[in-house]
């Protein structure tokens, strides 16, 4: 019941931030917030490039990763599936990361309150699922042997190791981010 209470208020909260104007216009009153330029002028815009262009390496790497044909990959189920995961995870991580990021006039309160918390989960369960991948992909040349071309299964490993590394460190720096009022 406590959890219910929260969310009313927060809608409320909400609410109370949003009005009409003279012309009849919904207007957003409350306050809008950016990436901080906490290390001198314009490192809040290299901090948003950054995290856009990992965020879009992220995606190369785990769709990347999918689109081998290594003899590891197919239909084994204890590969798929925690491709599936990563996949997911990644396009959570997408959604809340750029309704965060991509920004013109800033980005309201309750959306970052709702979506910064989500950004370092969806990292973590990412890095979890891509570390599964590599694990199992391993386990799974260790007992049926690395096919006839090798060179994809060891690219699938590097790649899936690629996306467990830049899941942590985009977690990483996503929480290392100062958010400052606009």
């Amino acid at each position: 019941m406590a959890d219910k209470g929260s969310r009313k208020e927060k809608r409320e909260a909400r609410l109370r931030d949003i009005t009409q104007d003279a012309s009849g216009k919904v207007v957003y009153t409350g306050e809008l917030w950016r990436i901080g330029d906490t290390n001198g002028p314009g490192s809040g815009l290299r901090q948003r490039m950054l995290l856009i262009a990992s965020l879009g390496a992220l995606a190369l790497i785990v769709f990347g990763s999918g689109c081998i044909d290594a003899k590891n990959a197919m239909g084994s189920f204890y590969v798929v599936l925690p491709y599936i995961g990563e996949v997911s995870a990644l396009f959570g991580l997408a959604w809340n990361a750029m309704k965060v990021i991509y920004t013109g006039d800033g980005i309201k309160t309750y959306a970052l309150e709702h979506a910064k918390p989500r950004i370092p989960g969806a990292c973590r369960i990412l890095s979890v699922f891509a570390g599964a991948g590599l694990i199992l992909s391993a386990l799974y040349i260790v007992l049926n042997g690395i096919g006839d071309n090798p060179a994809d299964s060891i690219a699938y490993l590097l790649l899936k190791f690629a996306a467990a590394v830049l899941a942590e460190w985009y977690r990483r720096l996503f929480l290392s981010t100062q958010w400052e009022s606009k």
